[in-house]
Parts: structure tokens; C-alpha cells; sequence
């Protein structure tokens, strides 16, 4: 028969299996103001959901308070790799 086939080296998984334990998550909300159509984003607040009418903080543009949250999401940070990118630049 012919040889016998060669596979990749198998990866360490020590440093994937420790990662999860470090990484945390962040979570903002994305506002836009109804009157001047200015979008912005801050840390998520408990009790933030989508379509939710702010009207205890001004808008950072115009200073008027008719503000919708139109989206909220999260990041998965690893601080490991942020410093990384933060000395890169």
C-alpha cells in the first residue's frame, strides 16, 4: 500500500481551555435622539431594553430628551489581547 497520510501537529488546548475563565463581557445601549436623528452609545443601565423611551438624560447633540434605545449588544473581551492591540497602536 502507499504511506501512510501525515496530519498537523495537534494544537495546545491549555491556553483555549484557561481563556474562557478570563474573558468577560461588556454591554452598551445604542440611543438615538428623535429630534435631531443623532446616534450615540453608552454602558447599559439595568432596566435598558429596546424601544424604551429615555427621558432622564439629555441628548449629547441638541440637549432635548426625546431619546429611543434603538439597539443594546455586547463585546466578549479578553483583556490578554486587548493590551495587545493597545501596544500596537
Amino acid at each position: 500500500m502507499g504511506e501512510e497520510p501525515q496530519f498537523p501537529p495537534i494544537p495546545s488546548i491549555s491556553e483555549e481551555y484557561y481563556r474562557k475563565d478570563r474573558i468577560f463581557e461588556r454591554k452598551f445601549t445604542v440611543i438615538k435622539c428623535e429630534s435631531c436623528q443623532a446616534k450615540y452609545e453608552r454602558p447599559f443601565k439595568p432596566g435598558d431594553y429596546t424601544f424604551k423611551k429615555v427621558t432622564d438624560e439629555p441628548c449629547e447633540k441638541c440637549q432635548r430628551t426625546k431619546l429611543n434605545i434603538t439597539e443594546i449588544y455586547s463585546e466578549f473581551v479578553d483583556p490578554k489581547k486587548d493590551k495587545k492591540k493597545k501596544k500596537k497602536k
